[in-house]
């Protein structure tokens, strides 16, 4: 049976791989178009379907004076600061060469970063200001940041800093956020930048391309960009107006892509479908408004969508598609940031380890202490131990045939997401009762053990569907079952 298992993941793996590499779509939600007043933030890490994501809490940290951060691979460095914050982080197995890529997590007072949807500049940006080798890259930013800023437009400013006086060595666009703002960031080329603060009245969906309009440099209070931005770009021959202004992205980014003009066009129409964006829009918006607010349930199913039933189904178009659901994500997160919650709770994660197609969200609180050891499990080969490979195995065997062995898998963990949203309300209480009594490490124990127990069940229902489905798909190859699969813990939960 062994054989058997790595035999099925390998093939999947290999077809997942050989699809063409466009990582991550970014999401933001502002809080008055959400259905709950919350603001969200979401992401889909997209580097590949086989890519090994754990989640764990670094602890505050006390460094020495002269102590730096250093990339191994680049070389890199960055001073430590004396009192590190604690902070929450989803990296790469460590088995891995690349770096730490921790991606997203919440520090200790309330600041999360969301890093990086990545992106690239033009040819004639790129020659008038190089990227550096040595500089700043999505590895590093949230392992960077997190430790020392208490709050995001903090986080916006450090990140600036470093791109003037260090460089950055790609293009990227990140997102960082506390209880009371959440900033937009662009990372050009290897001095040039853009930040905005983002309205709480807008949604938006970003790919790998660069989306900022006009920037308004004399604002400084919702803008920290470059000061030569616009006129570097005239001085060195890229710089391109629309409607009569100074356009950011089409003066820095390069073409829009296929890939990048498929989610575009899918994410626009999915959320806001009254607004109709022709899928060859010359230029697509940043920010735009629905006429229905957006459900924390809506952004899930945003980051599973294939455009089903669309002329851009993969299943029926004639031409390469890329979806949003796609098989290469490695996790799937979405943050939720509520006016209710105390500074230090920060907010709540939603996580979905591997693709979130036929994987779950599963809540946790920024103020948590520990995750679980299957969380923490350091590998980057198929280990059942592994959180992220309990999850991402299933989705591998529930892919192999969408209809017949993956649609009931999907409306399995649909209905298990609905529970656990509807209980949240309830769960908030608890930990805003417990912080204005002061009692604030009853409530980090509080919310540590309940992500905990959340996580428990889920991976446990995750075995059992697992093992139900690899004994269905096994069956398969000699006489094929009539009826579609279904996990026994489904029929159960409906009686």
């Amino acid at each position: 049976m062994k054989k058997l298992i790595s035999g099925v993941i390998a093939l999947a793996m290999a077809l997942t791989s050989a699809m063409p590499v466009f990582a991550c779509t970014g999401t933001y939600v502002g809080k008055y178009m959400s259905e709950d007043g919350s603001r969200m933030v979401a992401r889909t890490e997209d580097i590949g379907g086989g890519h090994t994501k754990r989640f764990e809490v670094i602890p505050a940290t006390t460094y020495k004076n002269g102590e730096y951060f250093v990339d191994e691979q680049t070389g890199f460095k960055y001073p430590q600061p004396k009192e590190a914050y604690k902070y929450t982080a989803v990296p790469d197995s460590e088995v891995e060469d690349d770096g730490i890529y921790a991606e997203i997590g919440f520090n200790e007072h309330g600041v999360a970063v969301d890093a990086t949807v990545s992106a690239s500049a033009n040819e004639a940006a790129l020659a008038a200001d190089p990227l550096v080798s040595d500089g700043l890259r999505e590895a590093n930013i949230p392992t960077i940041v997190l430790p020392r800023v208490k709050t995001a437009r903090e986080g916006v400013e450090l990140i600036a800093s470093i791109v003037e006086t260090q460089g950055s060595a790609e293009g990227n666009v990140l997102m960082i956020a506390d209880k009371n703002e959440a900033w937009y960031v662009e990372i050009y080329t290897g001095h040039h930048y853009a930040a905005i603060k983002m309205p709480d009245n807008v949604v938006s969906v970003f790919p790998n391309c660069f989306m900022l309009d006009y920037v308004d440099l004399s604002d400084t209070e919702n803008v920290i960009a470059s000061d030569d931005l616009i006129d570097f770009a005239k001085e060195n021959g890229f710089y391109k107006e629309y409607n009569g202004k100074f356009h950011a992205a089409l003066s820095y980014g390069e073409e829009l892509e296929t890939g990048n003009r498929d989610r575009l066009w899918g994410g626009i129409n999915f959320l806001a479908p009254e607004l109709n964006i022709p899928y060859d829009a010359e230029v697509f918006p940043l920010f735009f408004k629905p006429s229905e607010k957006i459900s924390l349930k809506d952004v899930m199913e945003l980051q599973r969508y294939r455009y089903e039933g669309t002329e851009r189904d993969p299943e029926t178009a004639t031409d390469e598609v890329r979806v949003i659901g796609t098989e290469r994500q490695a996790e799937c997160h979405i943050l939720q940031f509520k006016d209710e919650y105390p500074t230090d709770l920060g907010g709540l994660m939603w996580l979905a380890m591997g693709n979130a197609e036929h994987s779950v969200y599963l809540p946790t609180y920024g103020n948590i202490t520990d995750t679980n050891e299957e969380y923490k499990v350091k590998t980057a080969d198929y280990d059942s131990n592994s959180a992220y490979w309990k999850f991402r195995g299933l989705s591998t065997l529930a892919e192999l045939n969408r209809e017949k062995y993956g649609q009931s898998v999907r409306d399995f963990w649909s209905k298990y997401e609905d529970e656990l949203i509807a209980k949240q309300e309830e769960t908030d209480k608890v930990l805003i009762d417990l912080y204005e009594e002061n009692q604030i490490t009853t409530a980090e124990k509080y919310a540590t053990e309940l992500g905990m127990s959340i996580a428990d069940d889920a991976m446990e229902k995750a075995d059992t569907i697992y093992n139900e489905l690899m004994a269905y798909v096994a069956t398969e190859a000699g006489r094929a079952n009539k009826n579609p699969f279904t996990p026994s813990i489904a029929e159960e939960s409906a009686e």
